[in-house]
């Protein structure tokens, strides 16, 4: 059986979803665009009978015999119709044009019934199945066969003529009028309609599908992207402490397996053990302290809230305490713009942390007799800082991962000075943290020259 991995599983998790919600959007739609169909439908039927039915009592009215009941002068009035215990045979000619539509038995049926709801005449071709007489006004009746009819009820009157002459004619109760309607085509549509949905909405969720695959690969990217830096780092992290933990672990070996009698020997190889296991708790501590400020700044906002810092003041405090490691390295530091104070919006600690790191970067790639120019200015809603150095120069390749974590463009010098590769990806961290903006311009052999931007308080 294939098993897949964290990732794929994800992703099809993820596409699922999407095609649950588009698939109950489809659904939902197709359903509702069924609906309103048969419902304009059968309006149209409900009009149409109601229209007949409102037509033929106006036309009834004044033929009506004045009793309910099966007789020559009932059959009189409607041509077609046959009584109640009269055989009924279908019309071999046709009818009055008022007469009809109503004895079309494909499409329609008539029953008139007495004011009791007793049946007394119908139309050739009436279903045998009966609704209530009479009944609610409207009705759906079902034959044995399984066709259906829609039965509307009304009742029926009859004119009046009163035997003085200039009186005004009287309606009286006279019985019932039902008037079916054929659901044959109704139903048929009904049907046509309903799997006409059903093969649109599932070509349409094939579609989705495909749709919410690619989707969900779009949206896995950034996953992907975070899921592979993640191994990366951890992988990087890995070989940083196992570095110092394997001279720690040589270094403590080696005076172990040494063996000598002379005192003035043992506290000479003890003070080179001290010195190199100092070196290298110092080199772990540092690299565990950049790896919590990077997950500092990664996290959540900080507690404390950013505080107008003035960026000037803090150029010129880190020229004078990074002096005398450029002067160690040979490299002439100099500060440019620092007479210009203004704040810029951030986290005091966190932004002498920021040039900090770009000075000592800086000098760390700076050969013997080159310069370090550190320039602070205003331009327009942000402040800029820029570190411009004479050193190596950084190639275009690395330029695109020069702020990723434990990456070095020249990994002998930075291991040699005690660098942690994390200078420069806590500077992007800070950055990133104060809503600033960070570029790089190098040139191999030219230098290169980070500019930082951070919006001014206020």
């Amino acid at each position: 059986m294939l098993k897949l991995g964290p990732i794929p599983r994800s992703r099809l998790r993820l596409a699922a979803a999407y095609l649950v919600v588009i698939g109950v959007i489809l659904y939902g739609a197709g359903y509702g665009m069924f609906g309103l169909l048969m419902r304009a439908n059968w309006s149209a039927l409900e009009s149409e009978v109601e229209t007949l039915a409102g037509t033929l009592h106006d036309s009834l009215k004044p033929l009506l015999p004045a009793e309910a009941r099966p007789s020559p002068e009932l059959a009189s009035v409607l041509p077609g119709l046959c009584l109640v215990g009269d055989p009924c045979l279908a019309p071999a000619s046709l009818l009055p044009r008022h007469a009809v539509s109503i004895t079309d038995s494909e499409r329609f049926y008539l029953r008139l019934l007495d004011p009791r709801g007793v049946l007394i005449a119908h139309s050739p071709g009436s279903p045998k199945a009966r609704g209530p007489s009479p009944g609610p006004t409207w009705t759906v009746v079902e034959e044995q066969a399984k066709e259906r009819f829609l039965q509307y009820s009304i009742h029926l009157h009859r004119s009046d003529t009163p035997g003085q002459p200039g009186t005004d004619q009287k309606e009286l109760d006279w019985g019932y009028l039902q008037i079916g309607r054929s659901l044959r085509g109704l139903d048929a549509e009904r049907e046509r309609l309903w799997w006409s949905a059903q093969t649109i909405v599932v070509l349409a969720l094939l579609v989705a599908a495909l749709a919410s695959w690619w989707l969900s690969g779009l949206a896995m990217r950034p996953l992907l992207a975070a899921y592979r830096q993640q191994e990366q780092f951890t992988a990087d992290a890995a070989h940083e402490l196992r570095a110092p933990l394997t001279n720690l672990l040589a270094v403590v070996d080696a005076h172990r397996s040494q063996q000598s009698a002379d005192p003035i020997a043992i506290n000479q190889r003890l003070d080179q053990t001290l010195a190199v296991v100092t070196g290298q708790g110092q080199r772990l501590s540092r690299l565990i302290s950049d790896l919590l400020l990077l997950a500092r700044l990664d996290g959540p906002e900080a507690a404390s809230a950013p505080q107008p810092c003035p960026l000037a003041q803090i150029a010129r405090d880190l020229v004078e305490e990074t002096s005398e490691a450029a002067a160690a390295a040979g490299v002439q530091l100099h500060l440019v713009g620092g007479a210009d104070d203004f704040d810029v919006l951030g986290v005091e600690p966190d932004l002498y942390r920021l040039v900090s790191n770009l000075l000592l970067n800086a000098i760390q790639y700076t050969p013997t007799g080159g310069e370090v120019v550190l320039r602070v200015r205003r331009e327009g809603s942000h402040g800029l800082l820029q570190v411009q150095d004479s050193g190596i120069g950084i190639t275009p390749a690395d330029q695109r991962r020069i702020f990723d974590r434990f990456f070095r463009s020249d990994p002998g010098r930075s291991r040699r000075q005690g660098g942690t590769g994390l200078g420069l990806s806590i500077v992007a961290a800070i950055v990133r943290r104060h809503h600033g903006q960070i570029s790089v311009a190098s040139s191999v052999g030219s230098g290169s020259v980070f500019s930082v931007k951070l919006p001014i308080a206020g």
